[in-house]
Formats: structure tokens, sequence, C-alpha cells
């Protein structure tokens, strides 16, 4: 697995660039920060693409249910009329 950075440590990273871009490591730490962005973007696709099918699941669940409901209209209302 490919060595991840902090936000910590890439912000004092890029403030001692600042001060001192001479002498500063944050030209070798890239490769560090663009595994960390990586990462984080594989992450979010995969997090996305679960997001996406349980949003159909509950899309087609949802439209099911209607349809049940459409169908027997009135066998669902006669219960609650019970409690009124």
């Amino acid at each position: 697995m490919p060595e991840l950075i902090s936000v910590t440590e890439f912000v004092s990273e890029t403030n001692e660039d600042y001060k001192a871009p001479t002498t500063s490591s944050f030209t070798t730490r890239m490769s560090h920060c663009r595994n960390t962005v990586a990462a984080l973007e594989e992450a979010l696709d995969g997090d996305r693409s679960v997001l996406h099918k349980i949003k159909k699941s509950v899309k087609s669940i949802n439209t099911s249910g209607l349809g049940e409901f459409q169908r027997r209209p009135s066998t669902n209302i006669f219960p609650f009329c019970h409690f009124l």
C-alpha cells in the first residue's frame, strides 16, 4: 500500500516550503500527497457506487409498495378507521 500523508503533515510541509523553498522536502513528498488523494478518490467512488445501488433499491421498494397500495386502496384504509 502506498504511504499516505495526513492533512497536518501536508500543511507543515507546505509552510516549510513557503518559508524556505530551497531546503524544503515538499517536492519529494508530492508522491505521498498524490497517493493520498488517489486513495481518497477511490474510496469515495466505491461509496458513491454503493449509495447509488441503495438509492435504486429503495426507489424500487417504494414503487412496488405504491403499486400494491393503488391496487387495494380500500383494504388499506379500513383498519385505521377503528382508531378514529
